[in-house]
């Protein structure tokens, strides 16, 4: 089989940038191309057992066919495309990312161009991300024309849904950071809250962001980054009565609303008020049967952000995923190097928050657990695209840390494609099933044993065809 995909980068660009045919641009699919992928092993997605030596037949982008091997013909005339001693899964799906901020070791908003949001959603293809739901830091309509130019276009890309800006109090985090002062919308009364909300519902955005978090640090001098800074004290904090008059005014816009929390009380108050999802973990206590029974009760989701919550230390540690190949394939020398610099690393542990970051992740983990057990819907989100997150890899990163807290591999990749893609309504990703595109990693040896496995891709399939890889490794100028 020899027919591969090439990212359509500048074909979708062009098309969110008024060029092109309405359709994106994208080349058509060749007609009639079957592919019979057989030998391997196969993952569903949705929980189900794994597949042993089983089969997937794809005609033109559709999967027509998906078992064991010794119960599915190949197809007269159909590519052959041998998996021994391999495993496809199905896209992830990130349900909590960012696109377009970074450019090396520079980080802010004045970095976001369609272009460098492209770069990102590139980033999260190569890694086999099938679609990130970016929350509160789409600026302009950026995001919607690259979201409008992918409708319908067979061109490889990772599907992106957005909330524009999100919304938080007058001079409330993050707006109280440099790189990210121009972002929030900041609101101070009901008028606005409801204005805000009218205003993204008229750029036809996918949902709605908040941030409920007053960003209170221990006192006395901090880093950020690996870097000293001034001492953080705490901003003003979006109130009940503002996130309640924004909740009832997105319902109205039929919008679902999304919050950005820290605390046990805040989250407990805003399922109160009508809140779709939480996403980011409490980490300031222990989840109680309160909060558990009121978010089955509103069949509220919740997404993690576990290697977001590490990454607050983790540099200090040194990982050894840090020195990765997987990871330097889409992460310059340059951010590498600073990452590792012994003054930056001495920054991070001598962070006089670092010990409590330390204690609020091991909260986040034993809360993720206890929330999956309970039955709440949980999703995979892992903020990757913010300051020292890497879109794609963290995706990985992120089912790795939910087992480590506790979920078999299987229950990690049902978190990552079926169960995050129901979060986000989508009924065609998610999954590897007959009538569904045949979006999929191939991967050596099988994760279900190991799951750190996911990420020695050896291959991206999008709709039955190969995704050139090589070609999309990243311009580090940018």
């Amino acid at each position: 089989m020899n027919r591969v995909w090439l990212p359509g980068i500048v074909l979708l660009l062009a098309a969110a940038c008024g060029g092109g045919d309405g359709n994106g641009g994208a080349e058509e699919v060749p007609e009639d191309v079957v592919v019979y992928f057989e030998n391997g092993n196969v993952i569903i997605g949705d929980g189900s057992p794994m597949i042993e030596d089983a089969a997937i037949v794809v005609d033109n982008g559709v999967i027509t066919a998906i078992g064991p091997r010794s119960e599915i013909a190949h197809p007269p005339g159909a590519d052959r495309y041998d998996m021994s001693e391999h495993t496809a899964i199905p896209f992830l799906i990130n349900v909590h990312g960012h696109v377009g901020y970074r450019r090396n070791n520079d980080f802010g908003s004045h970095n976001y161009t369609p272009e460098n949001a492209q770069v990102d959603l590139n980033r999260y293809l190569y890694y086999g991300v099938g679609a990130v739901a970016v929350r509160g830091t789409d600026l302009g309509d950026t995001a919607m024309q690259i979201r409008d130019a992918q409708a319908g276009s067979e061109t490889p890309h990772t599907r992106i849904y957005t909330s524009g800006r999100g919304i938080t109090a007058a001079r409330g985090f993050p707006s109280d950071r440099d790189e990210l002062s121009d972002v929030p919308i900041q609101v101070s009364n009901e008028t606005e809250a409801r204005q805000a909300v009218a205003d993204l519902a008229a750029m036809n955005v996918d949902f709605v962001k908040i941030w409920v978090d007053d960003n209170r640090q221990i006192s006395g001098q901090v880093f950020r980054g690996g870097e000293r800074v001034n001492n953080f004290s705490s901003v003003p904090k979006l109130s009940a009565a503002l996130y309640a008059a924004i909740i009832d005014e997105a319902h109205q816009s039929g919008l679902t609303v999304a919050a950005h929390v820290r605390s046990l009380a805040d989250a407990k108050a805003l399922v109160a008020a009508g809140v779709d999802g939480i996403i980011h973990s409490i980490r300031d206590q222990a989840v109680d049967p309160e909060l558990i029974d009121a978010m089955l009760e509103n069949d509220v989701f919740f997404t993690p952000t576990l290697a977001r919550h590490q990454i607050e230390f983790v540099y200090c540690d040194q990982p050894d995923w840090l020195r990765e190949s997987f990871l330097r394939e889409s992460v310059s020398g340059a951010v590498i190097s600073r990452l590792t610099n012994s003054a930056v690393v001495r920054g991070y542990c001598e962070n006089l928050n670092e010990p409590t970051r330390r204690q609020e992740f091991a909260r986040a983990m034993e809360n993720f657990k206890t929330l999956y057990d309970a039955g709440v819907r949980v999703g995979l989100g892992t903020d990757s695209g913010a300051a020292e997150t890497f879109p794609g890899y963290f995706e990985h990163l992120e089912m790795e840390l939910m087992v480590e807290a506790g979920l078999t591999p299987m229950e990690a990749i049902h978190v990552g494609a079926a169960r995050s893609a129901e979060i986000l309504g989508m009924d065609d990703l998610g999954a590897l099933a007959v009538g569904l595109p045949g979006n999929f990693i191939i991967v050596p040896e099988d994760p279900t044993a190991d799951i750190s496995a996911s990420r020695n891709i050896a291959e991206v399939f999008f709709r039955g065809e190969r995704v050139e890889r090589s070609s999309m490794m990243v311009d580090f100028s940018n």
